[in-house]
């Protein structure tokens, strides 16, 4: 005779919930840096910061950190985290920042966020010798998007472009910036579909490559000149070991003495991955843990900034923070060279 043992709903529960807890984190293991600052929260509620960069004064103690709350504006951040400017300038979802932008025969440092109130590149103005950020001149340029979505910018000798994409349909537009007659102007160069959402992306502005990450899929490159077609490699995929979907947050480290490398989001894991530009091969993993500051989690936007400024020999890493503990969302950041020597313990697991 066979006996059927009954397992009740609950204890399946139950079970199932010890399966879950037991079963090992998705992703490579990294290693932890602690978060030195960490910026006031936006204003915005639920999934509102989005994606930081950070302005160099010539001062270097003066520079700024500016983050896209995309409910509500633009923040601008002291290197202390503390609220320097807040520009209710729409939904701003990423931004991005170049040097010496010719307006009109004055040298202005610029910055560009995607604006998705008004379906536009919003364009602001910084000061270089007081850090104000201010809306440029006609600095609102529309765009025939439905919704756009990520951003970055390259600059060559002789012209400055805003790469910006649409959500969800992966389209990707080049315009070419330009101030004329006393105001912005953009001219689409080249357009393409990436194929699914992508967002987060920067430049090599050295090399004239672009690094842009389809969320699903991986990190790929494409020639940045107007004239480079669609034609793309990948740089690092989606793989669950190494960036564990969705790839968000692009940026690339300048480092002489270990080598440049591109720093990806890899938000399904609250991770981050390094591969070497020069080949893509995986560096390591790291997380921003530990310390008196909260953890970073499920990360959008990040940068870094590989120069030195006040308490950072080495630069900053700069990330969005989705779930900050005192409520809201914020950005962190955590020394260059501590993550530096945390990579250098990191070990890739056997197979």
């Amino acid at each position: 005779m066979t006996l059927i043992r009954v397992v009740s709903v609950p204890a399946l529960l139950i079970l199932a919930a010890a399966c879950e807890e037991a079963a090992p984190p998705p992703g490579f293991p990294p290693v932890s840096v602690p978060a030195s600052v960490e910026t006031d929260a936006v204003a915005g509620a639920g999934d509102a910061a989005d994606d930081p960069a950070l302005w160099r004064a010539s001062d270097p103690a003066n520079s700024l950190i500016l983050g896209t709350d995309k409910k509500s504006g633009l923040y601008v951040y002291r290197l202390d985290g503390s609220t320097a400017q807040y520009l209710e300038a729409g939904n701003m979802n990423n931004v991005d920042i170049r040097y010496g932008f010719d307006a009109g025969g004055r040298s202005v440092d610029i910055a560009v966020a995607s604006d998705r109130t008004n379906i536009a590149l919003a364009v602001f103005f910084i000061e270089p010798e007081t850090g104000v950020v201010a809306p440029a001149p006609g600095g609102t340029v529309p765009l025939y998007f439905d919704d756009p979505y990520g951003l970055c910018l390259y600059q060559t000798d002789d012209a400055l472009y805003a790469f910006v994409t649409e959500d969800d349909t992966g389209r990707l537009s080049q315009q070419r910036l330009s101030f004329e007659d006393g105001a912005m102007r953009a001219e689409e160069v080249r357009a393409f579909s990436l194929g699914t959402i992508t967002e987060g992306c920067d430049v090599d502005d050295e090399a004239g490559v672009l690094y842009i990450a389809e969320e699903n899929r991986g990190v790929w490159t494409y020639d940045a000149a107007p004239d480079g077609g669609d034609a793309r490699e990948m740089f690092a995929a989606v793989d669950g070991e190494t960036i564990v979907a969705d790839a968000e947050g692009v940026a690339i480290w300048r480092d002489a003495a270990h080598g440049d490398t591109l720093v990806v989001s890899s938000q399904g894991d609250s991770a981050y991955a390094v591969f070497a530009l020069a080949d893509g091969a995986l560096i390591g993993r790291f997380e921003i843990n530990g310390g008196e500051i909260d953890r970073t989690s499920e990360t959008d936007g990040i940068a870094v900034h590989a120069m030195a400024l006040p308490g950072f020999p080495d630069g900053v890493f700069i990330a969005q923070d989705d779930e900050e503990d005192s409520g809201g969302q914020n950005f962190k950041i955590a020394d260059l060279g501590a993550i530096r020597t945390a990579l250098e313990s990191w070990e890739r697991p056997a197979d």
